[in-house]
């Protein structure tokens, strides 16, 4: 499902960057071509790793995302160890002329179904993204291929919880929360500015 499910990232030449195709082929890039419309192969690797790679859904799905706000994306994280990220299926965002509000539901307008909001403490989820914070969004489909043995197995969410929609204080935790189920219940939840909420379903 990722794009460490191929042998394709002991392949990445220098100075390039994987895109894991719709059809499962691989493809290289270098750092500086852009992979759409307004996204660099080298915007998916903020951190510098190498190699590095990411799914073209994500990539698509951003850019839906792009045209939609009008504004530039920039992505803070995206290929790294760890979770969803280490299978180039997830990038952290930020839009500061944008609410929290406003980029989760462009996220999920573009077809994201894993969105999580993540604030300052002390701040709003209707204020501006310039006040600190970032919005995780991913194309993980829950399959447990790729990320086997962690939270984000699904369905198996009774032993190890995965949130297709959460948002929450950066003091907070969400291990104890209220559970929205729905894309709209997480929606009340930022407007009333609730600092922590999370959904345990798959």
């Amino acid at each position: 499902m990722g794009v460490q499910d191929t042998g394709c990232l002991r392949n990445v030449p220098a100075g390039y960057g994987l895109i894991r195709e719709l059809n499962g082929s691989c493809r290289y890039f270098p750092d500086n071509q852009f992979v759409s419309a307004n996204f660099r192969m080298k915007e998916f690797n903020p951190s510098g790793v190498r190699p590095y790679g990411v799914m073209r859904k994500l990539v698509n799905q951003l850019q839906v995302m792009r045209n939609a706000l009008g504004v530039p994306i920039i992505i803070t994280s995206a290929y790294r160890s760890g979770s969803t990220h280490a299978s180039g299926l997830a990038v952290d965002i930020v839009v500061p002329r944008k609410s929290f509000i406003q980029l989760a539901q462009a996220a999920y307008n573009a077809g994201f179904r894993r969105i999580e909001v993540v604030k300052r403490a002390g701040t709003s989820y209707s204020n501006t993204m310039s006040f600190g914070g970032h919005v995780h969004v991913d194309v993980y489909d829950g399959s447990g291929i790729s990320t086997s043995g962690t939270i984000y197995d699904c369905p198996t969410c009774s032993s190890r919880p995965c949130y297709p929609w959460y948002a929450f204080g950066v003091s907070g935790s969400w291990w104890a929360t209220s559970q929205p189920n729905t894309f709209s219940q997480l929606m009340a939840n930022l407007r009333a500015d609730r600092g922590n909420t999370g959904y345990r379903g798959c």
